[in-house]
């Protein structure tokens, strides 16, 4: 499991993901129902369009997101230290 803080992290680890499985961007896009270019886009960490086709290209990969809270100290643990 990896952390994704940016766009471009995600880009990184679908890139990884796809060239694992041994796809082509093309073939990725005709899973998800979506043009080459987003996938390209995802890759590179620029897109900007909608979640729910970002999801629908990660399920078509076999992958999925998960979201999870980030948790900060108190101000108690921060004056314990």
């Amino acid at each position: 499991m990896f952390t994704i803080m940016n766009m471009k992290t995600l880009g990184k680890q679908i890139r990884q993901a796809r060239k694992q499985r041994g796809l082509l961007q093309s073939d990725i896009a005709k899973l998800a129902s979506t043009r080459r270019q987003v996938i390209s886009e995802l890759e590179r960490g620029v897109y900007k369009g909608s979640l729910w086709r970002a999801v629908e290209v990660l399920r078509a990969m076999g992958l999925r997101l998960t979201i999870e809270p980030v948790r900060f100290p108190t101000l108690d643990e921060l004056s314990n230290e």
